[in-house]
């Protein structure tokens, strides 16, 4: 139950690519921390608009993605299960194939059932005719700069490289046109941009008041539950999720309250080849490029 209240309420993937390095790291000495600060507005517009951008390359990845979640039990007693999941982008949506459970593939029925969602959506996706998911909370940092005020600003060295960081609250009269920025709206936290490629390294925040899914009658997620997320760069183009911690707490469909830590782990990122048209049964095929290396237990990419 928690998993699928954290796949597809709460943080189900950070939709934000950021551009290829225009510039080598930076060496020693350490870069100054004493530098003019930029505007906070126009490093956020600058970000968003850079991987705006760029969506172009994110379909021409794919991954893994491992839910660990720990739900406790009013006595105390914990339960911990993980899923794993082959995640892509078709028409800059995100696609999760579910794999394993606990560590078991997929019995041939279930895997068939979930290849037949896959091949729906990805259908649906290529025409253009599925509408975003009403009950999907997809925190991003273009929607975060919709309804959030920032201050603060600061710059940090992180891996030798200067970080620009800014504290934001949600401004709860802004104008939310998801759910997504409904949450964001209700939000408190940090984020850091790395300053010389304009991508987003971390970003975490806080509810700071209880949040309604269906008036209260699906999910209730109370004050207190919170995420933190991390970026980190791929092939030296893009940067993508890397990991993402959170714990909920809260009711779901007013039956069962349930407090859980979560744990959503990227790895495994493949470059596809970029010409390939994803359609069920369509074969996707490497990008005649060297790729990144794969682990010899790394799913295979999925024929679309």
């Amino acid at each position: 139950m928690y998993h699928r209240v954290l796949a597809a309420v709460i943080v189900p993937f950070f939709a934000l690519a950021a551009p290829a390095q225009t510039s080598p790291p930076p060496t020693d000495p350490a870069p100054s921390l004493s530098a003019p600060l930029p505007n906070i507005q126009t490093v956020i517009a600058h970000v968003r608009a850079r991987s705006l951008a760029l969506e172009s390359l994110r379909k021409n990845y794919i991954c893994t993605m491992t839910l660990t979640a720990d739900e406790f039990s009013s006595n105390g007693s914990k339960k911990t299960h993980t899923d794993q999941y082959q995640a892509f982008y078709v028409n800059n949506t995100e696609v999760f194939q579910h794999l394993s459970h606990d560590g078991k593939p997929l019995s041939p029925g279930e895997a068939q059932k979930e290849q037949d969602r896959v091949d729906k959506l990805v259908a649906k996706l290529k025409s253009q005719n599925q509408k975003p998911d009403k009950d999907e909370v997809l925190i991003t940092a273009s929607g975060l700069l919709k309804v959030a005020s920032f201050s603060n600003p600061r710059r940090e060295i992180i891996n030798n490289r200067p970080t620009l960081v800014f504290d934001y609250t949600g401004n709860a009269s802004a104008k939310a046109d998801d759910l997504g920025e409904e949450v964001m709206r209700r939000l408190s936290g940090t984020l850091w941009i790395d300053e010389h490629d304009d991508a987003l390294l971390r970003f975490k925040g806080t509810l700071q008041e209880n949040f309604h899914v269906g008036g209260g009658l699906l999910v209730n997620i109370r004050k207190g539950s919170w995420f933190d997320s991390t970026f980190a760069p791929v092939n030296g183009e893009i940067w993508f999720p890397s990991q993402t911690t959170a714990h909920i707490d809260g009711r779901f469909l007013l039956l069962k309250g349930f407090n859980a830590n979560g744990l959503q782990a990227f790895t495994d990122y493949r470059k596809l080849k970029t010409s390939v048209t994803i359609l069920p049964g369509t074969e996707v095929l490497q990008n005649p490029d060297p790729p990144a290396p794969e682990p010899a237990t790394s799913p295979s990419a999925p024929k679309y």
